[in-house]
């Protein structure tokens, strides 16, 4: 942390632990859909309606979001934030019935909006090093996403299900006071290069940022969708874990094989870690536009190959996706603020989540049909799809800006 000031520090402290809970909250209920089929005796893809509006707040619930912490303050929204999904928790805890699980998610949903947008444009308009902090915040949220399915299945194994939430809940709650007795002074980077080499005039940057709103979409289509179905579909093709446990007798096996599934799906998400660090690098140093094609046109065939393999071959082609995927975020938020003027950062962050986790939730229908009337395999065939038409868009972003340089 030498690159940052103790000032920078102790902001990157309180986002960076938000990143965590963001995506750790919004990933345990994917985890939890084998166990919650068998307890409500609802089929798949009725467990995952269930979470659809979480899913679709947790995503436009950001623009709202962004547009205000715009105006009050940095800390005050996080500490609406922290406090929220805290108490939010809680009542999922307490939830009874289909009815109040649902409800309480929506809840938990709406008070997650509050994050990115926040902490990304508090981010990029304080600290220097915009690149890497973005790619250590990012990190987080890959721990988070990485903890999610093994905290999940381990909590669930030992405990029920219940008590992921009560868990997670009760440190949120203490980080939403912990906030406000920790001084930090937000001091915005009096020189904020944003389009210092964009001549153009604002409707053309202005057309630059909705080429990129469709890369949000895409890419947001298929992160989701990844997320949501990833521990069931290991369940399903790469029970190499579940059989070896199976053979040692003093182990229970009643909900050994979910909590196996898990296990895998943290592990493959574990390397996004590195994918974040190694992406706020080239954040930093590269060419925005060319970093974020590349990283999507190498992440292509390891999705393609995710729907012929199986076992230890489909969790190395997972993992390879993973990290190319979860790794461009840096360069992709870096691209924002420097399409978006200063005094819009959050906004233009929150249009971003809005499509990239919002819009995007509306992949729980398309993922049901395949389910249904295919398999879970052939999901990963239209996930494919969308990804090589995601590659074609950044490519039309970089013909649209030649002859700029684009870099933090």
């Amino acid at each position: 942390m030498r690159s940052f000031s103790k000032n920078e520090q102790r902001i990157l402290f309180f986002t960076n632990a938000g990143h965590f809970f963001a995506h750790t909250f919004i990933l345990i209920f994917p985890s939890l859909v084998a166990p919650l089929s068998a307890e409500l005796s609802l089929p798949f893809e009725e467990v995952l309606k269930i979470s659809f509006l979480m899913f679709l707040f947790y995503g436009l619930g950001s623009l709202p979001s962004g547009f205000l912490s715009d105006i009050i303050s940095p800390r005050l929204s996080l500490t609406v934030y922290y406090l929220g999904i805290g108490i939010s928790g809680i009542f999922v805890y307490l939830s009874g019935s289909r009815a109040q699980l649902l409800i309480s998610l929506t809840a938990l949903g709406i008070f997650l909006s509050i994050y990115h947008p926040v902490a990304m444009g508090l981010i990029s308009k304080t600290i220097k090093n915009r690149g890497l902090a973005l790619g250590i915040n990012g990190a987080f949220g890959s721990i988070g996403i990485a903890s999610a399915p093994f905290l999940a299945g381990l909590i669930t194994y030992l405990f029920g299900w219940r008590y992921v939430y009560l868990l997670l809940s009760v440190v949120s709650v203490l980080f939403g006071l912990f906030i406000n007795i920790i001084n930090f002074e937000i001091k915005y980077i009096k020189k904020d290069n944003n389009f210092s080499d964009l001549e153009e005039k604002k409707y053309t940057k202005l057309g630059y940022f909705l080429i990129l709103c469709i890369s949000f979409l895409l890419a947001g289509f298929v992160y989701r969708g990844q997320t949501l179905i990833l521990p069931t579909y290991f369940e399903q093709r790469a029970p190499v874990l579940y059989n070896l446990v199976k053979s040692i007798s003093f182990i229970k096996l009643e909900g050994t094989k979910t909590l196996s599934a898990t296990i895998l799906t943290s592990l493959v998400y574990v390397v996004s870690i590195a994918g974040q660090i190694v992406g706020g690098k080239i954040a930093d140093k590269y060419d925005l536009r060319y970093s974020y094609f590349l990283f999507f046109a190498c992440a292509l065939p390891f999705l393609f190959m995710m729907y012929f393999f199986r076992n230890i071959p489909l969790l190395i082609v997972s993992m390879f996706f993973i990290m190319l995927t979860i790794g461009m975020q840096p360069i992709e938020n870096s691209i924002i603020a420097k399409f978006t003027p200063s005094k819009w950062r959050n906004t233009g962050y929150a249009i971003k989540f809005t499509l990239g986790f919002g819009v995007s939730s509306f992949v729980i229908y398309p993922v049901g049909f395949f389910q249904t009337h295919y398999s879970l395999a052939a999901v990963f065939l239209l996930f494919s799809l969308v990804t090589a038409v995601l590659v074609l868009n950044c490519f039309i972003l970089i013909l649209a800006t030649r002859g700029i340089t684009l870099k933090n």
